[in-house]
């Protein structure tokens, strides 16, 4: 018999005034196909959640729509200023919300290479390499300097969730990469967000800053890779969303060129 319990601490804060908050715990018992699932209380996972609350209440920018979220004691916070979001914790959110206070960039007015600063090229590879993998899909070519460290194990949400194929982070790093800097180039500070699409093997990213838009397959993006300078730096955090499972995906990559996307 398999035993799994969660505690989960759910709070919203507007401009620095707690607006809503949760409390979620059970447990569930697995006898072979069988699983029994209540909403049991384990005492010490809310006291582990509580502590974990406190630590980011410390954090919280005054300015911001910022959602706490504890689960069995974890903290992730999620930051959003005029729209752009980050998700962090506790010991980096003072440096992740830099980011957000950022003078807007303005819209590319037409395709030029993509600089990706920040980590994020992490996100552009976690759609085109992370969830195909998640799906057993077969692999494509990729170029030869290019690392990506994506493990895949079962995850899911809660207790009362079906458990996936998940992948837990997303480590990207590159071996002796090409890396010259366009001087007419658009630079990726933040990315709001992407998806994969199986049937079609697209790849769409929506980048936050500068904000657009790109679509591409598998292949597009394997061929766009121009080279990559450093080592991987901590993208400030990826949430990912599966058939309704939110799961935070820890996410590094250096600095990355790509081609331009039409």
């Amino acid at each position: 018999m398999t035993t799994f319990s969660i505690a989960q601490i759910d709070e919203l804060w507007l401009r620095g005034k707690l607006a809503e908050r949760r409390l979620m715990h059970g447990a569930a018992e697995q006898n072979d196909n069988e699983i029994i699932a209540t909403d049991a209380r384990d005492d010490a996972l809310v006291a582990e959640c509580e502590a974990a609350i406190e630590r980011m209440h410390r954090v919280v920018p005054p300015d911001a729509r910022v959602r706490l979220v504890s689960r069995n004691g974890d903290a992730t916070m999620t930051v959003e200023i005029n729209g752009v979001s980050v998700v962090t914790t506790p010991e980096f959110a003072d440096e992740d919300v830099q980011l957000l206070r950022q003078p807007p960039a303005p819209r590319p007015l037409r395709p030029a290479p993509l600089v990706w600063h920040h980590g994020s090229a992490a996100v552009l590879l976690h759609e085109a390499i992370g969830h195909p993998r998640e799906l057993n899909l077969p692999e494509i070519e990729w170029p030869s300097w290019l690392r990506v460290d994506c493990p895949i194990e079962l995850r899911r949400a809660s207790f009362s969730d079906v458990p996936l194929r998940r992948m837990t982070r997303v480590v990207v790093s590159q071996i002796d990469a090409p890396f010259d800097l366009p001087d007419d180039r658009i630079d990726v500070q933040l990315v709001r967000g992407g998806a994969y699409d199986p049937l079609t093997d697209v790849v769409t990213i929506d980048v936050a800053v500068p904000q657009f838009t790109i679509r591409a397959t598998r292949a597009e993006i394997a061929a766009a890779l121009l080279g990559a300078t450093g080592e991987p730096v901590r993208y400030p955090g990826v949430v990912c969303s599966r058939e309704g499972q939110e799961l935070v995906v820890g996410s590094y990559a250096p600095v990355v060129v790509t081609r331009g996307f039409a």
